[in-house]
C-alpha cells in the first residue's frame, strides 16, 4: 500500500525513477502477456499432457508475475498522482506566499512615504519654533532698549 507520508517523501526528483520503473514493469508485462499467449497457441496444437501440464504451470507462474507487475504499476502511478497533487499544492501555496509578501511591501512602501511626511512636517514646525523664538527675543530686546531710553529721558 502506498501511504500519504511516502506520497510527501516523493520529490519531483524521483519522477524519472518512477518513470524508468514504471517502463520496465510494462515492459515485462507486455512480454509475460505474449508467452501467455504463445503457450495458448502451442496448447492448441499439441496433445501431449505433459507438456500442458508444463506449459499450464508456467502460464500460471507467469500469470502471478503479470498480476504483481500490474500491481507494482498501480501504485507507481497512484505515487505519481500523489507526488504531482502534492507539487501542485505547493506551488498554489507558495504563490499564496508571494501575493501576501507583494502586499505586505507595498504596506512597507506607503509606512515609509508617511513616515517622510511626517518627518519633513515635524522638521517645518521646529524651523518655525526657532524662528518665533528669534522674534520673541528681538522683540523682548527691542522694548527693553524702548523702555531703557524712557527711563533715561525721564531721569535725565
Amino acid at each position: 500500500q502506498c501511504s500519504g507520508s511516502s506520497g510527501i517523501n516523493a520529490e519531483y526528483g524521483q519522477r524519472p525513477q518512477l518513470s524508468y520503473r514504471f517502463r520496465t514493469y510494462q515492459s515485462e508485462y507486455n512480454s509475460l502477456n505474449r508467452q501467455i499467449e504463445a503457450v495458448k497457441q502451442m496448447s492448441g496444437s499439441s496433445n501431449d499432457y505433459n507438456q500442458m501440464d508444463s506449459t499450464r504451470r508456467q502460464v500460471l507462474g507467469n500469470q502471478g508475475a503479470v498480476e504483481r507487475s500490474s500491481a507494482a504499476i498501480t501504485r507507481t502511478e497512484r505515487l505519481a498522482a500523489e507526488t504531482e497533487n502534492i507539487g501542485n499544492e505547493i506551488t498554489t501555496e507558495l504563490g499564496n506566499q508571494r501575493e501576501q509578501l507583494v502586499r505586505t511591501r507595498d504596506m512597507l512602501d506607503q509606512t515609509d512615504n508617511a513616515l517622510d511626511k511626517s518627518r519633513r512636517t515635524l522638521l517645518n514646525m521646529a524651523r518655525r519654533a526657532i524662528t518665533n523664538k528669534i522674534a520673541l527675543i528681538c522683540i523682548i530686546v527691542v522694548e527693553v532698549l524702548i523702555l531703557a531710553g524712557v527711563l533715561y529721558w525721564k531721569f535725565k
